[in-house]
């Protein structure tokens, strides 16, 4: 059974519930971060193998928490899916070294497909 551990940060906790219950539904293991402040410590932890990164986050630019994250030796490898309301800046996404974009609002198939194609399948996985 695969069980994709998966962190979401938000600064929008109605998003984080919503990410929670629906990816939770699907089997991964979702740990959620409101702060942007407690990404670093929370990947230490928690050892994501995908990150849904907002970009427009309280005191914090998700573009660049995102370059960061990928110039780390420690966390170049985990995908990350930026999301924002602005879709202007999917253009630019990958000038980020983002592996994906996800404007919002988002259709759930949409967004499923997107995590989906960036983790491995999980067989145990229920129908939509």
């Amino acid at each position: 059974m695969v069980n994709n551990k998966i962190l979401v940060v938000d600064d929008d906790r109605d998003i984080l519930t919503f990410l929670q219950i629906l990816l939770t539904k699907y089997k991964y293991i979702v740990q959620s971060v409101f702060r942007w402040e407690l990404i670093d410590k929370t990947i230490e932890l928690f050892s994501p193998d995908l990150i849904i990164l907002d970009i427009c986050l309280s005191g914090a630019d998700g573009r660049t928490i995102c370059k960061t994250l990928k110039t780390h030796v420690d966390t170049k490898h985990i995908p990350i899916i930026l999301f924002s309301a602005n879709t202007n800046v999917e253009k630019s996404f990958t000038d980020y070294d983002a592996n994906d974009f996800i404007g919002k609002p988002f259709e759930i198939d949409d967004l499923l497909n997107k995590v989906m194609m960036h983790l491995p399948a999980d067989p145990t996985r229920p129908d939509k």
